[in-house]
C-alpha cells in the first residue's frame, strides 16, 4: 500500500475516533493531542514533498508535521468547546493559547525527528549498496 493509501485510512479512522471523542465529557489534553498528532501524520503524508532530496524532504516532513500537530490539536480542542458550548468549557482559553505557543516548539523537534529519521534512512540506503557490491 502507498504512503497515500495509508494515510486516507488514517484519516478515515482519525474521523470515527473524532466523532466518538467529541460526544464525551473530557477535560484531558492527552486525548486530543494524540487525534491531533494523527490527523498531523497523516496529512503529512498526504502532502509530503517528493521534489527535495530524501533528507531535506524528511527535514522538512517532521516539521511541517509538528506545526501541524499543533494546531490540529488547537482546532480540535477549539470544536469541542463550540460543539459542547458549557458555561465552563472543556479546554479553558488558556489550554488553547499553550497549545498554540508550542507550535514552535513541536515544529522543531518534529524537524529534528525527521533529520534522524532521514540520517537512519540514508545510512542503511548505503550499507545495502555496500554489501550488494561485495
Amino acid at each position: 500500500m502507498t504512503a497515500a493509501g495509508w494515510a486516507r485510512h488514517l484519516l478515515l479512522a482519525c474521523g470515527i475516533a473524532i466523532l466518538l471523542w467529541s460526544g464525551v465529557e473530557d477535560h484531558d489534553a492527552l486525548a486530543v493531542s494524540l487525534l491531533g498528532a494523527l490527523l498531523a501524520l497523516a496529512a503529512t503524508a498526504l502532502c509530503r514533498p517528493r521534489a527535495l532530496d530524501r533528507l531535506t524532504s524528511a527535514v522538512a516532513a517532521g516539521g511541517v508535521f509538528g506545526a501541524l500537530a499543533s494546531l490540529a490539536t488547537f482546532t480540535l480542542m477549539l470544536f469541542k468547546d463550540l460543539r459542547h458550548a458549557h458555561a465552563f468549557p472543556d479546554y479553558p482559553p488558556h489550554m488553547l493559547l499553550g497549545m498554540l505557543e508550542r507550535l514552535p516548539v513541536w515544529a522543531l523537534a518534529g524537524g529534528l525527528a525527521g533529520l534522524g529519521c532521514g540520517i537512519l534512512l540514508r545510512s542503511r540506503r548505503m550499507q545495502r549498496g555496500d554489501s550488494a557490491g561485495r
